[in-house]
Order: C-alpha cells, then structure tokens, then sequence
C-alpha cells in the first residue's frame, strides 16, 4: 500500500500496464490463446466470404443480430488480411486494458482512498474471466467498454455542461443497443428518461436531447430496417429461439409434431417441415450466401438463414402457450437461470477448456468450484455453491448504496446508471437466456465493481466520521 501512496496517476498507470504485460506473458506460456474458431463457427457471424468480400451487404440483410461487431470483424478482416488473427488477439487485450485504465480513471474520481483505483483495475484485468474471455472472438471486453465510457462521460457531464460530453454518454449507449440484442432500444428509452429528469434544470438539458433524438434514432434504424425487410420491428427474429432454451430447459417432448421438441439452434433442415416451402421465395437473389444457405464455412450451421423467422415465431408461441400452462416450471427455469447469473464467468460453456489450464488461480480467485465435478449432477450442486459469495456481495453493495442513497436522499445519475443497467442484465438473462447469464454479468462486472469500490469508501469514512465524502469526489474536484 505503501507504493501506492506515494505515485502518481501516471505512475499507478504505468504500473497497471507493466502489471497486464507481465500477466499475459504468463497465460500465454499456460497455453491461453485467441480461440479463432468462433469467426467460423459462432451463430452471430456472417459467412467469412461476406464478412471479407460482401459486408454491407450481408450486414443490410442480416435479421439475426445487430451491425456493430460484424462490421469490426469484416473490417479487421480487410485490414489484417493475413496477419487478422494476430490483430484480434491484439485488440481484444488492449480493450481488457483500456477498460482497466477506465476503472483507475473512474475510481479515482470517485473516491479518495488512495488504493482503491489502483486496487479495482487490477481485481479486473487479473480476473481469470478477463485472462480467458479477452481470448475468445466475442463482444464480452467491448460491452464493458462501451459501458464504461458512458458511464465515464456522465460523470463528466455532471462535471460540465459540455456538448461533447452529453454525446460521449449517448453514443456508446447506442452502440450498445446495436451490438447486443441484450441492450434492447427499451433500455435505452429508460436510460435517456431518467437522465433528462436529472438534467433537466441544467444548461446541458437541450444538448442532450439533442444526442437522445440521435441515439434513439440511429439505434431504432435497424429496427425500422428489419421490420421493413423482413416484417419484424425487432433487433433480433432470434427471441423465440432464445427463450424456448430456457422454457424447455430440461423439459423432454417426445412429440416430434411438436417444435418445442426440437433443439432450438438446430440445423434448418430440421425445421422444414415447420417452415412454408414458398416463405424463401421472396428472399431469393437478395443475399442468398447468408439467407438461403443451411451452413456457412463448409460445416458450421448458418443460423441466419431466412427461415429461421418462421421457426423462432413458432417457438414464441410454443414458449407462450407452456408458461401460461405451466407457470410454476417456468419460474424454476428462471430461479436456476438468476443462479447461474452469479456464478463464476468461467464456468460459461466456451471458457471452461481454457478456464482448466488455470485451474487452481480460477479455484481460488473465482470459487469455481466445478473443476471438482465429475457428474452432471455434482456439477449443478458445485455450480450453485460457487454462486454462493457473489450473491451475498451483490446483495450487500446493493443494500449499502440504497441505504446510503435513501438517507442522503440524493443518489447520482452515474450510480442510477449503473443500478438500470444491471438490473436490466440481470432480469432479461434470468428471463430469456439459460447458461450463459454468468457471461451477460461479467459484461457489467466493471460498473458493480464500481460500486463496490463506493461502498467500501463509505463504509471507510463512516468509520472516521465522514459519511459524506466518499460519493462527492467527482464534483469536489471540479
């Protein structure tokens, strides 16, 4: 603590960088390493040969996901060309790096402990979940930036009543509901609403309806564009599909009349007799590559084949029906999926083979208890257990902050932000998704670390009779 104390900023970030240098050396000796098979396999991405020769055109036509990261991946793949593997690897730890640097900046700014910046950056960018999940081809470390620089800029906008900063709030919100169906333009609505409440006796006010108008406008586009194409005002025709995995989520239906019966994801060709035989029609000659074709890359399933629109409705439906008939195993579903949602990030499906080659560091450093399981079933009870510490965490930073909030009967736009946002995470993941909620919180892990690291500052001042401090740093400094 000591050596803390007495650095500067840039000198606490000069350490933070040889701090990442040094650990990624070292899990890359372990043997972690980019897995460059999701660009060929991953449900999210277009066809290489689109991404590479065709993107905007296979972005325009593309009704499974939002723009944003297939856009960088086409573009890393244009740049790179031979060298793109290299250059993934490259920005994607320089994103967990950045983020860190936001924490640092963040924290700082804050709070007035003297280790806590430097402390929370370093719990994140030595996180197993980071170490491995920064080496898989997935939008994890960028959701946490984009997060992470609104939250920075709201900060800042309370600060100052610039322009800029009001812009910096609302584009990467809006990036956000452009990558990740999760952020759904809803989310946004509420985001903006509760930040023109709070400014909404500042000179700010108009500028930043300005940036909401855009924000809401540019996201909504693509759900113009997709209700337009192909009749759905949605991010994503995937709903259907996402929410039978956790409605039938150990739910066997031997009824093969039936599409819930089916795996949802499964190949198209498993579908047809669900599917119209003159729904494609329409769509031919538009993108055939990414919306008539079964499979993409030779052998991966192409889960943006136009038919999927078809069968994802009648998965709604079958969903819909089961949980009016059958409420009380829905909310099983849902109480499992809420667990699932605090246990370790590592132990999401894609990250467990990386996650062995450090298996004590992840044994110690996440509880994930797992990697002692050898049965199914002991992998569930272990996996429960290992949720056990970031429940009881998440419930106590909560209390803390509410409790502080309703006494000073003032809470900050930024802490607002981050309580929406995880509660929104929280909430749509338990609801929709089944095993890869852990995944969904890591994405908001900065913003409660964030948190955290203002609770531990009023927990510490209160101690020293100065209950008011830890939360007045940003506006004290300025």
């Amino acid at each position: 603590m000591a050596f803390i104390k007495n650095r500067t900023a840039a000198e606490q970030t000069l350490f933070i960088l040889a701090v990442f240098i040094v650990s990624r050396l070292i899990v890359g000796l372990l043997g972690i390493h980019l897995n460059i098979r999701a660009l060929n396999a991953y449900w999210q991405y277009l066809d290489l040969e689109t991404l590479r020769n065709h993107l905007l055109t296979g972005i325009w036509y593309d009704h499974a996901q939002p723009p944003v990261f297939n856009l960088f991946l086409g573009f890393v793949l244009k740049i790179g060309g031979s060298h793109s593997i290299l250059l993934f690897a490259l920005i994607l730890k320089l994103i967990s790096l950045t983020n860190a640097i936001f924490l640092f900046s963040i924290v700082k700014k804050l709070t007035r402990i003297y280790f806590l910046p430097m402390m929370v950056a370093l719990i994140y960018l030595l996180s197993p979940a980071t170490l491995i999940l920064e080496c898989e081809l997935f939008y994890t470390g960028f959701i946490s930036f984009l997060l992470l620089v609104s939250l920075f800029y709201l900060i800042r906008l309370s600060e100052s009543g610039s322009g800029w900063n009001a812009f910096g709030v609302i584009l990467p919100s809006t990036l956000l509901c452009l990558t990740r169906t999760v952020y759904h333009i809803f989310w946004l609505f509420v985001v903006i609403a509760l930040l023109l409440f709070y400014f909404r006796k500042k000179a700010i006010f108009n500028t930043l309806i300005l940036a909401s108008l855009a924000g809401i406008i540019f996201s909504g586009s693509w759900y113009v564009k997709n209700k337009i194409l192909f009749g759905k005002l949605t991010a994503s025709t995937w709903l259907g599909m996402n929410l039978a995995r956790n409605v039938f989520h150990d739910h066997t239906i031997k009824d093969s009349s039936r599409i819930e019966a089916y795996e949802p994801f499964s190949k198209i060709s498993v579908y047809r007799k669900f599917v119209n035989p003159q729904f494609e029609n329409e769509y031919k000659g538009l993108n055939d590559r990414d919306l008539l074709r079964e499979m993409k890359n030779d052998s991966f399933i192409n889960e943006t084949a136009v038919s999927y629109i078809p069968v994802s409705d009648q998965y709604l439906s079958a969903s819909l029906k089961y949980i009016r008939n059958h409420p009380g195993a829905y909310a099983k579903n849902v109480i499992q999926s809420s667990v699932l949602f605090f246990a370790p990030a590592t132990v999401y499906s894609l990250a467990v083979g990386q996650a062995d080659k450090i298996k004590t560091y992840d044994l110690i450093y996440s509880f994930n208890l797992t990697h002692f399981s050898r049965t199914k079933q002991q992998r569930r009870i272990l996996l429960t257990i290992s949720a056990i510490p970031k429940i009881i965490l998440y419930i106590f930073v909560f209390f803390i902050l509410v409790r502080y909030s309703i006494k000073s009967r003032f809470i900050t736009p930024w802490n607002l932000f981050i309580l929406i946002t995880i509660g929104w995470v929280f909430g749509i993941s338990s609801l929709f998704e089944h095993y890869e909620n852990m995944r969904f919180r890591f994405e908001t892990e900065p913003l409660f670390l964030i948190l955290a690291a203002q609770v531990f500052s009023i927990i510490y001042f209160s101690k020293r009779s100065k209950p008011n401090a830890p939360l007045q740093q940003s506006s004290d400094n300025h």
